[in-house]
């Protein structure tokens, strides 16, 4: 297992490697890292920007790198024709998530970010112009009112699935259910959904009450329950909340197979 020196080594060590690559114009540290770490299980977010003609090359020079320094996995994803990420791991637990894609379509969604180093004037403005953009958006990101159907209709599928019998769907469904509903939560104390992990800084009460809504077993009487729990602190959020209109006439969509 690595210790804080580890990754502050192994990471400044990617930023050299960033500042000597002549295929990237600027990098970006996004995440908890940008104002200290959480913990050590936490790993390194970067954002790089690129000309586009460079993308193929900067991709290649990317993984040549992380082959180099000794990456046990690397895992490449392509979100769009000239947007690409690698996750690249190593044998004592350090791991980094990097994207990159033209300097022009780099999106800032969170306060969590750092300008490490810019090569160019263009990477700056850039950048300082996505910026000002975010920090002129609300505090909270809007949630459609689809997300009252779409929680509700959880809660169907659960409750047809324990009809059934077929307790494992019934707890993905469950489960599902309880992600809307920390969603609904996590607007409702307006903090930014974009990639929301922190669910221990939520409401001490919520989380406890969340907590109560886990079935002991995967039983009917016990799964029944949690649905029934479920449903009630997601009224109880909603009608606590400013920022939501929920339409009781959804409650007929369950509760009607008895």
């Amino acid at each position: 297992m690595y210790n804080f020196s580890d990754r502050e080594q192994f990471l400044n060590s990617i930023i050299s490697f960033f500042q000597s690559c002549p295929f990237f114009e600027g990098l970006i540290q996004i995440g908890s890292g940008v104002i200290g770490f959480s913990d050590i299980y936490s790993d390194i977010d970067l954002m790089a920007g690129v000309m586009i003609l460079n993308i193929k090359n900067a991709d290649n020079a990317l993984t040549d790198f992380f082959k180099s320094i000794g990456a046990t996995h690397i895992e490449k994803r392509r979100w769009t024709n000239s947007a690409f990420g690698i996750s690249a791991y190593f044998e004592n637990g350090l791991s980094t998530d990097i994207s990159f894609m033209p300097t022009e379509e780099i999106p800032i969604r969170s306060s969590l970010y750092k300008i490490i180093f810019s090569k160019t004037e263009n990477f700056t403005a850039v950048i300082n112009g996505r910026i000002e953009k975010f920090e002129q958006q609300p505090k909270s990101y809007s949630i459609d009112d689809s997300i009252h159907y779409r929680f509700i209709n959880e809660l169907r599928y659960a409750e047809i699935a324990l009809f059934r019998k077929n307790y494992i769907f019934a707890e993905i469904a469950l489960g599902n259910a309880r992600q809307f509903l920390l969603s609904v939560e996590t607007a409702a104390e307006g903090k930014k959904l974009h990639q929301f992990k922190a669910y221990n800084t939520l409401s001490e009460d919520f989380i406890k009450k969340l907590n109560e809504t886990y079935p002991k077993d995967l039983s009917f009487e016990e799964m029944r329950f949690a649905k029934d729990k479920i449903l009630a602190l997601y009224l109880e959020t909603v009608k606590n909340s400013d920022v939501f209109n929920f339409d009781d006439s959804l409650l007929s969509l369950i509760n009607c197979f008895e």
